[in-house]
C-alpha cells in the first residue's frame, strides 16, 4: 500500500512552508538563465532561503561558491510575490545606478534585482527570487553588543536607510518593516561600510488619501509600527516614524510600550500619547540622561509632518548628519562595532585563580613528602589553604620549591597544627607527651654506662640534654622526692617506657 503524501509544513501565521529541495537543483528564471541551488541559510515567515550560483560557474578560490541567495516559497503564499514583483520594477541596476548619481551617493543600501521565476518539483509550484548575498543582520550584532550601540554608528545607520527609504518613496512604494532583522551589513567588507534595507514582503504603494482600513491595521512588526500603520494607513511618515524608534532602540533605550506587545490596541494608544507628547517620551526613554539633539529634532519633524506633504530628506539627512558628527563620527569612516561574546572569556584568563584541581594536586604533593595517607588519617583537615600548605611541608619540600625553611620559633597555634599533621591518630598534647619521652631516653642510655653516685647535681648534669620545658616539669614533680633514693630519682627521669611512667606520676599526685 503507497504511504499518504507529506501534508506541506504550516507556519504558526498560516503560510504554508516549502519542503526542502536539493543541493544542485537546477532553476530557471523567466530570462531563461539557470541558477544552481547550494546548502539552505534561513528561513522566513513564508518560506526559505537558500546559497545559489549561477549554472556554469566555475568555483572560485578567492570568492564563495555561492554568491547569491534565493528566496523560495510555495505559490499559494503571496508575500513573496509582491517582494518578487518590487524588485522587478524598482531594483534594477541602472534605476538604482542613476538615482545615486543624481543624489551624488558614493554607495546605496538597496538591493539589485538578479532574476526571479517559477519551479515545479515533487508536483509542488514554487515561485523564486535571486538576489545579491550580504553579511549578518544588525540585529544580531546590536545584542552581541549589549542591544546598545555608539551613538555615531546609530545616526551613520539611520542616514544610510534614510537613503534608502527617499529611493523606494520616489518609486511610489514604502517598506512598512523597518527593523535590524531587515537591515545586512555588505558581505566581504571588512571593516563594514553600507548597510541594506532588505526583505520588501510588506511593501506597498501608498497615496495622498487618508484612508484607514482595518483589514491591514497593525500589519507588521508591532513595537516598530507606526500611528499610521496601527490604523491600516501606508505613509511616507510612517516609514520615517518606524526609523525613529528604532533609532531610540539602538542607542539603548527600552520604547514605553515594548512590555505590553501583546496588545495591538494599548501598544498604539502608547505610541499616541507619547508622541504627542515628546519629553515625557523621551523622559521614560533616557531617564536622567540628555538625549541627543538630533534625535530631538528628528521626532519634531516627523511628528508635524503632514500625512500628504513630500518629506524633506535633505532636512532630515542634516539632522541625523549633526548627530553623527556631534558623537565624533563621520560618513567617510566604516562601522565599528564592538561585539562582546568573546570578552568574558578573555577576562576569565586573565585571572588566574587556584582552582580546587590545582589545591587537591598540591594537597596531594605535600602528604607524599610527610608520609601521610589520607585514607588512614582521620584527624586531617578537610580544607587546606596556601598558608596551611607551606606549615605541612617539611625542609626538604619546601628546598625544592626554592623556599626557605620557616624559623623554629612559631606561634603555639602553628606549632599544634604541625604536630597534628606530623602523625596520624595522635593529638597535640599526646605527642608532646611522646616527645619528652623520647627525649629522656638518651639520658637513661648515658646513665647505665656511667657510675651512678649520690650526688644530684651529678644526676643534673647527665639529664642537662633534655628539653627544658620536660626539666621545669620534672623539678616539680620530684622536688618532694630529693631526700628519696637515688634509685628512684633515676626511675623517674628516665621514664621506661609510658605505662610506668603514668603509674608513677599518679603516686606523685596522690602523695602531693
Amino acid at each position: 500500500m503507497a504511504k499518504p503524501a507529506n501534508k506541506p509544513r504550516k507556519k504558526a501565521n498560516g503560510y504554508k512552508m516549502p519542503e526542502p529541495l536539493p543541493n544542485g537543483l537546477i532553476l530557471g528564471d523567466i530570462a531563461k538563465r539557470k541558477w544552481k541551488l547550494g546548502p539552505s541559510i534561513g528561513k522566513g515567515g513564508f518560506g526559505e532561503i537558500y546559497s545559489a550560483q549561477q549554472s556554469g560557474d566555475s568555483p572560485s578560490k578567492k570568492t564563495s561558491n555561492y554568491p547569491y541567495v534565493i528566496k523560495i516559497e510555495p505559490h499559494e503564499n503571496g508575500p513573496l510575490f509582491v517582494e518578487m514583483h518590487f524588485y522587478m520594477r524598482n531594483a534594477k541596476p541602472e534605476d538604482i545606478e542613476a538615482f545615486k548619481k543624481e543624489r551624488k551617493l558614493s554607495s546605496l543600501g538597496m538591493p539589485k534585482y538578479l532574476g526571479s521565476g517559477s519551479h515545479e518539483h515533487n508536483g509542488t509550484k514554487y515561485r523564486f527570487v535571486v538576489m545579491e548575498k550580504f553579511g549578518s543582520d544588525i540585529w544580531k550584532i546590536f545584542l552581541e553588543n549589549n542591544r546598545r550601540f555608539p551613538a555615531d554608528i546609530v545616526f551613520k545607520l539611520g542616514i544610510q536607510i534614510l537613503d534608502v527609504l527617499e529611493y523606494i518613496h520616489s518609486r511610489g512604494y514604502i517598506h512598512a518593516d523597518i527593523k535590524g532583522a531587515n537591515i545586512l551589513l555588505g558581505l566581504n567588507q571588512n571593516p563594514p561600510t553600507q548597510a541594506y534595507l532588505v526583505d520588501f514582503g510588506l511593501c506597498s504603494h501608498y497615496d495622498n488619501n487618508f484612508k484607514p482600513n482595518p483589514k491591514k491595521a497593525h500589519n507588521g512588526t508591532i513595537e516598530y509600527l507606526s500611528r499610521d500603520a496601527h490604523l491600516g494607513v501606508e505613509s511616507r511618515r510612517g516609514d520615517l516614524e518606524i526609523l525613529g524608534y528604532n533609532l531610540t532602540q539602538w542607542l539603548g533605550c527600552v520604547l514605553p510600550w515594548e512590555k505590553n506587545l501583546s496588545d495591538p490596541i494599548a501598544v498604539q494608544n502608547s505610541k499616541q500619547k507619547y508622541m504627542n507628547s515628546l519629553p515625557e517620551f523621551f523622559k521614560i526613554c533616557f531617564g536622567n540622561k540628555q538625549p541627543p539633539a538630533a534625535l530631538v529634532d528628528y521626532f519634531k519633524y516627523i511628528t508635524e509632518l503632514k500625512f500628504e506633504t513630500t518629506p524633506d530628506y535633505k532636512k532630515l539627512r542634516k539632522i541625523l548628519i549633526s548627530g553623527m558628527e556631534a558623537a565624533g563620527g563621520s560618513l567617510k569612516t566604516a562601522f565599528s562595532f564592538k561585539s562582546t561574546t568573546a570578552t568574558p572569556t578573555k577576562r576569565k584568563a586573565a585571572v588566574k585563580l587556584e582552582t580546587p584541581e590545582k589545591k587537591a594536586k598540591v594537597s596531594r604533593k605535600t602528604d607524599e613528602a610527610n608520609g601521610i595517607n589520607k585514607k588512614t588519617n582521620k584527624y586531617r583537615k578537610a580544607k587546606i589553604n596556601s598558608e596551611d600548605e607551606d606549615e605541612i611541608q617539611d625542609e626538604d619540600v619546601k628546598k625544592k620549591n626554592g623556599r626557605k625553611p620557616k624559623s623554629k620559633t612559631e606561634s603555639p597555634q602553628q606549632e599544634q597544627s604541625d604536630v597534628e599533621d606530623s602523625l596520624p591518630g595522635y593529638t597535640a598534647e599526646m605527642l608532646r607527651i611522646k616527645n619528652k619521652l623520647d627525649s629522656k631516653k638518651k639520658p637513661q642510655k648515658a646513665v647505665k654506662k656511667s657510675k651512678v653516685g649520690n650526688d644530684k647535681n651529678e644526676i643534673e648534669e647527665e639529664g642537662s640534654a633534655s628539653s627544658r620545658v620536660m626539666r621545669k616539669r620534672k623539678d616539680i614533680n620530684y622536688k618532694d622526692n630529693l631526700n628519696n633514693s637515688h634509685s628512684n630519682s633515676v626511675d623517674i627521669i628516665s621514664g621506661s617506657d609510658d605505662e610506668e611512667y603514668s603509674k608513677r606520676s599518679t603516686n606523685r599526685k596522690g602523695r602531693k
